[in-house]
Parts: C-alpha cells; sequence; structure tokens
C-alpha cells in the first residue's frame, strides 16, 4: 500500500473527521447585530430587513439601547431556522445564561443585551419579525427577514 493511502484511511477514521464539514460547533459564525429603540420617529429595529442564507451559522446580537424592555418575535422564521442556543451575557461579557430549544421570541430588557445562535435551513421571503409588547409594533416596531 502506498503511503499517501495509509494516509488518506488513517486521517479518515480519527474520531470526528467524517462529520468535521457539517459539525456546527466548529461553523464560522456570521455576527448580524439589530438594534431595538425609540427616536423621535418613534421605535424601531436598525437595521429593520435581514437576509440570512440557508445552511450558514449566524450569531444574532440583539441590542436593546433603551430604557424599557423590548422584544423580537419572528413568526414563521421560527419554523425555518435551527436555533442552537441564546446566550445572556453580563456587562464584562461573561456568561449569565444559556437557553436551547426551539425559541419564537426573545425580551431584552433595557440596556442589554442578548446573543441568538441560528441557522437557517430553509427559504422564506418576507417574513415579519415585530416587538409584541403593546403598542411597539404600531410605534414602528417591525421588521423583515428573508432566508435564501
Amino acid at each position: 500500500m502506498n503511503i499517501l493511502k495509509t494516509v488518506a484511511i488513517g486521517l479518515a477514521i480519527l474520531p470526528g473527521a467524517a462529520f468535521a464539514a457539517g459539525d456546527l460547533s466548529r461553523a464560522n459564525i456570521q455576527e448580524v447585530a439589530i438594534e431595538m429603540g425609540t427616536n423621535d420617529d418613534g421605535m424601531y429595529f436598525t437595521p429593520s430587513e435581514f437576509k440570512f442564507e440557508t445552511g450558514v451559522a449566524y450569531k444574532w446580537v440583539l441590542t436593546n439601547v433603551d430604557d424599557i424592555k423590548h422584544e423580537v418575535s419572528i413568526g414563521e422564521m421560527k419554523e425555518k431556522i435551527f436555533t442552537r442556543k441564546i446566550e445572556i451575557v453580563d456587562a464584562e461579557g461573561e456568561l449569565v445564561a444559556e437557553v436551547k430549544g426551539s425559541i419564537h421570541e426573545v425580551e431584552v430588557g433595557p440596556h442589554q443585551s442578548v446573543e441568538w445562535y441560528f441557522v437557517p435551513v430553509q427559504t422564506g421571503e418576507a417574513m415579519v419579525l415585530a416587538c409584541e409588547l403593546e403598542g411597539h409594533a404600531e410605534a414602528g416596531m417591525v421588521g423583515t427577514v428573508t432566508l435564501y
């Protein structure tokens, strides 16, 4: 047996080697930020339009710059993504809590941030995201998501 074939066989049987390409814990995570707040025009998400590629791992950083709580509710997008986890970190960047499982809305307290790790698994166009706290969507806190 030649040396190249021997090396190839040896690499193929290394623990985890066959699964590394699909291992989400090793994925190149794309960070995307959304800011939630209030200004003279009302309440807002900035940006208010998002495009996420299927099969790509994302860390969506939800930052509330306001003195009141806000939330991001993703509606039908929930059925088209795989949520790996939600992380809550303190002001020093230390992990406070981690939540796993299917999530459809995340509430963020005043002057706090939450990190939502997910992977889109299906496509979808013009899906609505909104803050469903009373009066917030009506005040302008809405946006759209496209999964492609």
